[in-house]
Order: C-alpha cells, then sequence, then structure tokens
C-alpha cells in the first residue's frame, strides 16, 4: 500500500524537523512507496486529500494538529480510502482516544510502523454536523464530518481566547501547552450562560428533550478527549454508533471552578449539575435572541439549530498495532 503523507507545514517547528528526519530515513529504506506534501495554503490538505480517494491501495497519512485531522477526515468520509495520523499539534486531542503514549510523543515510531505495515485498518464512526439559520436554511460553511469532539458554549469562548494565544507566541513551548487551562480560567469568571435546548432519543429512557435551557455548555463526542487534555466523554467509543454528550448546567462561580476540575479528568458524570447521555442523534437548538456558537474539532460554527447524528464507519481508520 502507497503512503501520503500530507503535512501541515505550520505544524510546531520542532515536531516537524523531527518529521521531515524520520520519513527521509525510511523513504530512503522504502523507495517508491510514499509520497509527502506540504500544505501551502488554507483547505491544501482537504484538497489533497479529496484528489488521493481517486488513487486504489493508497493511505493517506494527516500528519499535524486536530484541524489538519478534520480536514483531512472530512475529504475522506464516506470513501474507501483509510487515513492514518501522525499527532504534529499542539493539543493532539483526538490522537488520545486512538493511541499509546510513545506512539502520541515519537512521530519517529509511527513513520517507521506506516512503512512496515503495523497497523491496521478498522471501520470508524463519524458524526455529521448541519447548522441551519432561523428561517431553516442549511448553513453550509457551518455544516461538516466531526471526527472527534463537537461542543457549544463557553468552550468555544475559551478555543477562540487559546488560538489568539498560540497565534500570539507560536514559537512557544510554554504557551502551547498551557494555552487552554489558562484561557479556560478566564473565561470561566466571565459569561457562562448560554441559552440553549436539545433534543434527543436517549438510552437512558429520560425525556428526550432538556428540562432547562441554560447551560455553560455542551459537548457532542465521538472520541473521548478535547482542548488539550480535558476529558468530557470518558466511555466514549469511535467504532460503537453512539454519540457521548454531556451537558453542564450553569451554575454559581465557586461550583463552576469545581465542576471544572473533574471534568478536566473525566469525573463529572455522576454530579446534578452534568446531564450526560448517549444517543444517535441530537438537535440544539438557541432559545434567546443569541445564535448557537460552537466548534467541531476545534473547527469554529454558527447557527440558530444544529443537528448531530452518528454515523457508523463513514471512515476508515489506520491505527498502530
Amino acid at each position: 500500500m502507497r503512503k501520503l503523507f500530507i503535512v501541515n507545514s505550520r505544524a510546531d517547528s520542532k515536531a516537524l524537523a523531527r518529521f521531515k528526519a524520520a520519513y527521509s530515513k525510511c523513504s530512503e529504506e522504502h523507495p517508491g512507496e510514499s509520497e509527502v506534501i506540504y500544505t501551502e495554503f488554507a483547505g491544501h490538505a482537504s484538497e489533497a486529500a479529496r484528489k488521493a480517494t481517486e488513487e486504489n491501495d493508497l493511505l493517506v497519512v494527516a500528519c499535524g494538529g486536530d484541524g489538519t485531522i478534520h480536514e483531512v477526515a472530512n475529504a475522506l468520509a464516506e470513501s474507501s480510502t483509510p487515513m492514518a495520523v501522525i499527532p504534529l499539534g499542539t493539543g493532539n486531542d483526538f490522537t488520545r482516544s486512538v493511541m499509546d503514549e510513545n506512539h502520541r510523543s515519537n512521530c519517529e515510531i509511527c513513520v517507521s510502523d506506516l512503512f512496515n505495515g503495523s497497523f491496521k485498518v478498522k471501520d470508524s464512526d463519524l458524526i455529521k454536523v448541519i447548522s441551519f439559520d432561523r428561517n431553516g436554511n442549511r448553513i453550509d460553511s457551518s455544516s461538516a464530518w466531526c471526527l472527534n469532539v463537537s461542543s457549544i458554549g463557553l468552550d468555544t469562548e475559551v478555543q477562540l481566547r487559546a488560538k489568539g494565544k498560540v497565534l500570539a507566541h507560536p514559537d512557544s513551548s510554554f504557551v502551547r501547552s498551557t494555552a487552554y487551562i489558562t484561557s479556560a480560567l478566564a473565561c470561566i469568571f466571565g459569561n457562562r450562560k448560554f441559552n440553549f435546548k436539545y433534543n434527543a432519543l436517549r438510552a437512558d429512557g429520560k425525556p428526550n428533550e432538556s428540562v432547562k435551557n441554560c447551560f455553560t455548555l455542551m459537548t457532542i463526542c465521538n472520541a473521548s478527549y478535547y482542548g488539550d487534555g480535558f476529558c468530557p466523554a470518558p466511555h466514549a467509543k469511535i467504532d460503537d454508533g453512539l454519540i457521548n454528550c454531556c451537558a453542564i448546567e450553569s451554575c454559581n462561580l465557586i461550583r463552576s471552578l469545581y465542576l471544572l476540575t473533574k471534568y478536566k479528568k473525566g469525573r463529572h458524570e455522576n454530579y446534578k449539575e452534568a446531564d450526560v447521555f448517549v444517543t444517535t442523534k441530537l438537535t440544539v437548538e438557541a432559545t434567546g435572541a443569541r445564535d448557537l456558537n460552537g466548534n467541531y474539532d476545534g473547527e469554529d460554527f454558527s447557527g440558530h439549530k444544529v443537528t448531530f447524528e452518528c454515523f457508523p464507519g463513514a471512515i476508515r481508520l489506520a491505527l498502530y498495532s
């Protein structure tokens, strides 16, 4: 199987240098078995991956952070072309659910395993996210496939702040490693109330529609981690045909800070403020004057109403053995 490595040229400079050295070594040992493309413009990863679906017996390798993985996954969704991942980004949150720490920390091992065939291709789920405006019209720019985690509310505010910090200090590993948690703490002292309701056919037998309509955040998860290690869905599996959901009610500052520490470690499920359930399809709708702001795999979206539906086996993932 030939390999196409699609590399985010704006990835962490040290990680990028390590990848280049590992790829050079392995490609010399396996001539003619691979090709590498370094992204040159926004959307380049998606374009290259979509073109790759025209070739048979090809493995596409997304090399970068969660944004690069999101781009490639959207291009390969519902195709027969499998995707592997090499983490070169800031949080690399999706890889926490599908890799051991040895592979997450050593791109050299990932490159070597791919060239040596030490991986297995597995059919995995995707969540289709579709946004609508107040008139019920689909918003294409805010609709996509989600491979990892989608969220609405405080998370988006935190993410925007964290992105700003990383962009302001692109070469600082300290800023990269602390951007999300410091942004979370800053935002939690600000607005923590977002008006929306949700409706889902729940596996726990509780009412389909949420009783309350004021929340701090809601996560809709295919995998377990996001936001540089936060764990909203500790029991999520990427191949079970289910969406793991968690809605956190709005509460006072002291309680919010306490819940944040539990939420970070995935220990929030038994608290009364956390509504945790699984479903296959979910609708979230704004109940106030403000539309929903959220993100899927770290990419921003907005809309008055948003649907989330699990599509089992919608993507083929190459997982390290």
